[in-house]
């Protein structure tokens, strides 16, 4: 095993993390769980989704998307409606709070992640532009293999 695999796995929670309360305290922003805001993602980029569709795109389980939805329609997060095609189904969509929250994250994550940067070395800054493409390319390698 490379130990570049060992170092990455062991920062990438922390440093999503860190990044995620940062945002939080910088904007006051409400403590959102990470599984409601992959949910309100997937729901802006594609509206009316199923929740079967939802459960493959997120690979989770049904039974696991029905509880987030649930807990995220509570929440005024998701709004559920009748599907189109088919009165027995269900097509979610992002509500307006959850589309302005989720705005909100990105603009100020996006902010807070610069003024990190800024804090580091140019060497450091420099290596971080340049593995960025290989992190795409490892973003879509890695979701290959659970699709």
């Amino acid at each position: 095993m490379h130990s570049t695999a060992i170092e990455f796995g062991r920062q990438l929670g922390p440093l999503r993390r860190s990044l995620l309360r940062a945002t939080r305290e910088a904007a006051h922003l409400p403590d959102i769980p990470d599984s409601h805001v992959e949910v309100m993602r997937a729901l802006v980029a594609e509206p009316n989704m199923s929740p079967g569709s939802l459960a493959e795109h997120l690979n989770l389980a049904r039974s696991t998307v029905s509880n987030l939805i649930k807990a995220m329609v509570d929440a005024e997060l998701v709004e559920r409606s009748a599907a189109s095609d088919d009165l027995r189904g269900a097509a979610l969509t992002a509500s307006p709070k959850a589309i302005r929250l989720l705005a909100e994250y990105d603009a100020v994550s996006s902010q807070v992640l610069s003024d990190a940067l800024d804090e580091l070395t140019p060497d450091g800054r420099r290596a971080l532009s340049e593995a960025t493409p290989a992190l795409a390319d490892l973003t879509r390698i890695l979701a290959r293999r659970v699709s």
